[in-house]
């Protein structure tokens, strides 16, 4: 859920203090837990418990990807996003259904029907909602918009947008970011101290674009 302040050693001892078992166990802690546990102070217990709620604002397609199902990482929760509006709706989704999303194949649509049918995730699943940690989608992506059909890979430090605020920004416009070039990328979109993949997008022969080029593309102008 990338919650500030919250790494392996702190998860370690929640998990050893038997205070944690899950995900949803988190929303659950309070200052008493906490100080409870070597090393914290009032200080940092706050600051981790306003962590914690803060992260209640996360989206859907983080969410997923908290979950550890098999075959479900960043880009693939991303995807699910564009067809199920939360939870519950992919929970009932049917393995026909997920095939037919892109990229979803025979053991990842099983490991998704898997994971929904254990009664244990299904705890966790009621838990979360109870805590208020259930987003919503908005669909924007299966509906279209200006990128979509489009697949962006990002190389630097833009001038104003983060990592993850470039891809929400080209996820709402219907396009999709992933980390590697290939010759399915559309768009190289290109930023200070790129590494390597400007030389493999290149060779690839991909459209290489900045950030203003990008917001161009999606407020409809013509790139040149």
């Amino acid at each position: 859920m990338d919650i500030a302040g919250l790494g392996i050693r702190i998860v370690e001892q929640l998990v050893e203090s038997g205070l944690v078992k899950d995900v949803a166990d988190l929303y659950r802690l309070n200052r008493e837990d906490l100080l409870k546990l070597e090393g914290f102070a009032d200080k940092k217990a706050e600051n981790l418990l306003a962590a914690i709620s803060d992260s209640k604002q996360q989206s859907l397609a983080r969410l997923i990807n908290a979950l550890g199902i098999r075959g479900v990482g960043e880009v693939m929760a991303q995807d699910l996003t564009r067809h199920y509006h939360n939870l519950e709706d992919l929970s009932h989704a049917s393995e026909t259904e997920l095939r037919q999303i892109e990229g979803v194949g025979p053991n990842i649509a099983l490991a998704i029907l898997d994971w929904f049918a254990q009664p244990r995730n299904q705890s966790l699943l009621a838990r979360l909602k109870t805590a208020g940690i259930w987003p919503q989608s908005d669909n924007t992506g299966i509906n279209g918009g200006p990128l979509a059909g489009m697949t962006f890979v990002v190389s630097g430090t833009l001038p104003s947008l983060s990592r993850d605020g470039v891809k929400e920004f080209i996820q709402k416009s219907g396009g999709k970011v992933v980390d590697s070039v290939s010759r399915n990328t559309s768009y190289l979109i290109l930023g200070t101290d790129p590494g390597s993949k400007l030389e493999k997008a290149r060779g690839f022969g991909i459209s290489i674009i900045d950030e203003a080029a990008l917001r161009r593309m999606v407020e409809g102008l013509q790139v040149e």
